[in-house]
């Protein structure tokens, strides 16, 4: 436990945090005005129709896994072939996104997906702990990752080998195969599709619904590396009875 600062009366700890709403206007107001210049980026033009392979869901290119939506939610997850499991962290962080693609997906406002480098089978095992209803789909045989940027030795034009755009590989020639990221993408009526918007790394963390919780708390978020030191597949966790 964190020491705390100070202790005080009723009265007195009703003002401070009336005081406090000031700071949380002013961020919120920061953080709609952020949202507003990320929508005025300029997109580009995604000019190979990547196919995929989606299992059960079959053969799918790009354009095809947007479904009924013109918006498509791309997770790349954080897999490389016959890993005995994919990246705890980014398992994590896609449980929390799940029950959102659920109703959001059914709205026909935005189709999300997840795709990851690793084949088909392979993931499948690999994930399989997790009971998602995810629509899945193996980037084995495109480059997808690679121009996307999580993949080693991949990356955009004036960005290639580097990792978010202009960091380094973590790890260099040993650091992990592949790495997380989301991208956005949107179609139009003519069937172009476009990407809009990545973010990768760190960055994420931001999305974590844990992080939100713990910044409500006198402790903050648990610090340690890497990032969330207490996260590992929830199967693998031990609860007394099973029970939560």
């Amino acid at each position: 436990m964190s020491a705390h600062p100070n202790v005080v009366s009723d009265e007195e700890w009703v003002q401070a945090r009336i005081a406090f709403m000031e700071d949380e206007k002013a961020h919120k107001a920061a953080t709609l005005a952020l949202a507003e210049k990320r929508r005025s980026l300029p997109w580009r033009k995604v000019t190979e129709d990547y196919v995929f392979d989606g299992g059960e869901l079959g053969k799918k290119s790009l354009s095809e896994i947007f479904g009924k939506a013109d918006t498509l939610f791309v997770y790349h997850l954080m897999y490389a072939s016959r890993q005995d499991r994919a990246c705890p962290r980014c398992t994590s962080l896609l449980d929390q996104f799940q029950s959102m693609k659920l109703h959001v997906q059914a709205s026909g406002l935005m189709t999300f997906a997840i795709i990851a480098k690793g084949e088909y089978e392979s993931l499948m095992r690999a994930i399989s702990h997790n009971n998602w209803i995810w629509d899945i789909y193996s980037a084995s045989e495109n480059t997808f990752p690679e121009d996307f940027g999580v993949t080693k030795d991949g990356g955009y034009a004036g960005a290639e080998g580097m990792y978010d755009y202009v960091n380094p590989w973590p790890g260099g020639d040993e650091g992990p195969p592949n790495l997380p990221g989301i991208s956005i993408f949107k179609k139009d009526s003519d069937g172009n599709v476009y990407h809009t918007y990545s973010i990768y790394g760190s960055h994420l963390l931001e999305y974590v619904q844990y992080n939100f919780m713990f910044d409500l708390t006198p402790d903050g978020r648990p610090l340690g590396k890497p990032e969330m030191p207490f996260l590992t597949h929830k199967d693998l966790y031990d609860f007394p009875g099973g029970n939560y």
